[in-house]
């Protein structure tokens, strides 16, 4: 009886040890990013009747390719970096501008390291966890388009300033088995930049507030 008590215990200590065997995981899949954003009218150094007020932008949603890493820590906590493939958004005039419609276009590549506390315990399939972490969002190959150029008087060159903020997420992870799982998250950060837009010797000045909120389904492997 001893003996069939030892294997038991045994047995159920590799399960134990099986279901935490593995720190890292790593995701792939789908990324819908809601803009909300806000900003003040353009601010202008040249002639006022060159900046018609009120004239502001809009800045579109955007769809990409989602990438993560995370690493566990202990039964409840966990790093989790969150990246992925840079989206392009489209940008439309507001006010004087709106007639236009899409007056520039702007990537942007928002790497965020979260630290998550997970409900539950380690052999649930189905753990929802909460995320607190830092935002850091560059923007690149900002462009002003054809129309974009007409409504600003000339060629425009457009510059944001990177933003760093804090970042915050929800989400539920479905653990199909040992390695493999499914991810849902909503997360917000704080994203704010200053925009200058440069047409010749006029430089037209705003702060936009992007307010995204991001929604996210990924694929996971673990290892």
């Amino acid at each position: 009886m001893k003996k069939i008590h030892f294997a038991v215990s045994a047995l159920f200590g590799l399960a134990c040890l099986s279901a935490h065997a593995y720190e890292n995981t790593v995701r792939a899949g789908f990324i819908n990013v809601q803009v909300h954003s806000e900003s003040p009218d353009f601010t202008s150094n040249g002639p006022a009747f060159l900046t018609p007020q009120p004239a502001g932008l809009v800045v579109q949603n955007a769809n990409t390719l989602a990438l993560g890493y995370s690493r566990r820590i202990n039964d409840h906590f966990e790093l989790d970096f969150v990246a992925g493939i840079p989206p392009e958004h489209e940008v439309v005039g507001r006010g004087a501008l709106a007639p236009y419609g899409v007056i520039s276009k702007v990537k942007q590549r928002a790497p965020t390291l979260f630290v998550n506390y997970s409900f539950g315990k380690p052999t649930d399939s189905w753990r929802p966890f909460v995320g607190l972490g830092l935002n850091y969002t560059q923007f690149f190959d900002a462009k002003s388009t054809a129309i974009g150029n007409i409504a600003t008087g000339g060629p425009t060159k457009i510059d944001l300033k990177d933003s760093i903020g804090l970042a915050g997420q929800m989400g539920v992870k479905y653990q199909f088995n040992e390695r493999w799982s499914v991810t849902g998250t909503i997360a917000a950060a704080k994203v704010k930049t200053d925009m200058t837009a440069t047409t010749g010797s006029i430089e037209r000045k705003t702060t936009i507030d992007f307010r995204p909120v991001v929604y996210c389904v990924a694929l996971g492997y673990s290892f």
